[in-house]
């Protein structure tokens, strides 16, 4: 079995070298054969000043892309031009800040065994847990049940059979390139929705360190404005005008109304954090279709 592991980067060479020495720990069979690429996405190419110390200390062996677009999308979609020419069984996708489990591969191949899956996920979990941290309103929780039926995967964790995404010739959407989420959501929904089976294990692990930045509510209720906008495209794109337009109607009344039902509990803190989440998501969800092609994101 032929495994290629692939790694968009963004200027975080100490936390992907982690993420490296983490990938080095994985417990694998003798029978699987795993190569690494990672896609520079830096305008300055400043992965070249670790190069040297990732091919050095890495089990596997590295292919160096370089993507000067910028944003993840184009960086994905590298990935994705390059593997058409080495055509692995599976391949996977992890963030360049991300440790991965030591058992992570060994209980992905078992959930696809299980659950005659084509496409496996699971959680990424906060190594700092005693810290206020917004992400985790953004994460998936399943509450104590081990292996779920999903829509969609994130792709800072997962990993697929790459006939799938052959067979259907797909790459991440460019539109959503601008909004820096949503990109993830719609290329698995439509996967989907093309018939694979996707399944989210609580085994199937990696970890993250909190980023600064993501502790402040400013980030919160941009990210979930952004993913209210974005939500609209997704929902047109997987269902078709007419309907996704309903869908993301329905929706924006949804969280309008959670919202709602939070501020008769304003004086909980973690609620008044839920009410700016679940407000943010029906603005985006409500000026959407009105300010798809206007607002742009990334250059904020």
């Amino acid at each position: 079995m032929k495994l290629s592991i692939c790694i968009p980067t963004y200027n975080r060479n100490e936390s992907l070298k982690k993420c490296i020495k983490s990938i080095n720990k994985i417990k694998i069979k003798n029978k699987i054969k795993i190569n690494i690429i990672i896609v520079d996405n830096s305008k300055n190419n400043n992965l070249l000043k670790i190069k040297k110390q990732l091919i050095k200390n890495s089990k596997f062996k590295i292919l160096f892309l370089s993507e000067k677009k910028r944003g993840i999308v184009f960086a994905r979609n590298k990935c994705l031009k390059k593997l058409k020419i080495s055509n692995p069984d599976y391949i996977c996708f992890f963030d360049d800040d991300c440790v991965v489990d030591k058992n992570w591969l060994k209980n992905s191949l078992k959930t696809i065994k299980l659950k005659n899956a084509d496409i496996v996920t699971g959680p990424q979990i906060y190594l700092n847990k005693k810290v206020s941290n917004y992400s985790k309103l953004f994460e998936k929780n399943y509450g104590n049940k081990k292996i779920y039926n999903v829509q969609w995967a994130a792709s800072n964790n997962v990993l697929i059979n790459y006939k799938i995404i052959k067979k259907n010739k797909l790459f991440f959407d460019k539109k959503l390139n601008k909004f820096g989420v949503g990109e993830d959501q719609l290329f698995f929904s439509k996967l989907n929705s093309y018939g694979s089976k996707i399944y989210w294990s609580k085994d199937i692990k990696v970890f993250e360190n909190i980023h600064k930045h993501r502790l402040k509510l400013d980030w919160l209720i941009r990210r979930s404005f952004r993913l209210g906008v974005a939500g609209y495209y997704i929902d047109i794109s997987v269902y078709g005008k007419t309907k996704g337009f309903i869908m993301n109607y329905l929706k924006c009344i949804y969280y309008f109304t959670k919202a709602s039902l939070y501020i008769l509990l304003f004086f909980k803190h973690k609620l008044r954090i839920q009410i700016l989440n679940f407000f943010s998501r029906f603005y985006g969800r409500l000026i959407g279709p009105f300010m798809l092609k206007k607002i742009d994101f990334l250059k904020k």
